[in-house]
């Protein structure tokens, strides 16, 4: 897939473990270094090797990586049904390439891909939150998941709880819900994501994150979940172009503390991935 940033053409492409080339881990080090602390090389190739594939996002003039997002696909038991689900680990993209969501539109592509996979199998997006910004990835674009500012969300807690302990046994705390790798885990630096007392008035879920993960800052992670079921697929189906009218011709779809977040913290992807996953496919 080929688009365009303000600044520079880049390709977006998903390559299995074994296509990504020492080049690429290289930069992908780098950029990942530049947004977090207590990071470490041989940790950061320990993790990869875990993963199966990478979405890659590449400069066209030199095909530099300048944004990426690890995954793995697994099957876990949960409540002595099977049920599967993708992971997202690291997800990074250089600060003059935010606002361009081909990295989103992809993974939304890869995430239909593998659900069709096993069609009749329970399906979910899992993945662990550092800071809101993820979380909000997940909150405004999954109509069911955990945790939930409204609540209702038992049937989603049992399944985190199955994939933290399948995957971070040692780390995952089932009282607080949250990971906890411990005081020198790899952390956001400090100018990345921060949460001030405006943006949490100025939206709920990102309030919601903080009274959750209280010690984010130190590096706990907040697992969570999206159910990818085909109740949701319809309505998105649905929803998507609504937003879209909303966004571009009517100009009234504004989420809650954008233009706090905008001034006061760094992101590295959009957190209303499926309106601007649309925008993209259609301008493409």
């Amino acid at each position: 897939m080929t688009t365009t940033t303000r600044r520079e053409s880049v390709s977006t492409f998903y390559r299995p473990i074994q296509g990504i080339t020492v080049t690429h881990i290289k930069q992908m080090y780098d950029l990942y270094a530049s947004f977090y602390e207590n990071t470490a090389l041989d940790v950061f190739l320990q993790d990869l090797s875990k993963k199966s594939g990478v979405i890659l996002v590449t400069r066209k003039s030199d095909e530099k990586v300048v944004g990426f997002s690890t995954l793995t696909c697994f099957d876990i038991e949960v409540e002595g049904r099977n049920a599967r689900g993708i992971f997202s680990g690291d997800t990074i993209i250089e600060p003059a390439y935010w606002g361009n969501n081909a990295l989103a539109a992809t993974f939304h592509r890869r995430v239909v891909i593998e659900r069709l996979k096993k069609p009749f199998t329970p399906f979910y997006w899992f993945l662990i939150s550092k800071g809101y910004k993820t979380y909000l990835l997940l909150a405004n674009n999954f109509y069911n998941h955990y945790p939930n500012v409204n609540g209702g969300d038992a049937r989603y807690r049992r399944v985190t709880e199955a994939y933290c302990n399948a995957l971070f046994p040692e780390a995952f705390d089932r009282e607080r819900m949250v990971l906890d790798f411990g005081h020198d885990y790899v952390r956001l630096k400090g100018d990345v994501a921060e949460i001030t007392p405006e943006l949490k008035a100025a939206n709920p879920h990102i309030a919601f994150f903080d009274r959750i993960n209280p010690e984010w800052r130190r590096g706990t992670e907040l697992p969570c979940v999206g159910s990818v079921d085909y109740e949701s697929v319809l309505r998105s189906m649905i929803d998507m172009p609504l937003k879209w009218v909303r966004k571009h011709l009517l100009k009234t779809h504004r989420p809650a503390g954008l233009d706090i977040a905008t001034s006061t913290a760094k992101t590295w992807q959009d957190t209303d991935v499926a309106s601007d996953a649309l925008d993209r496919q259609k301008a493409t």
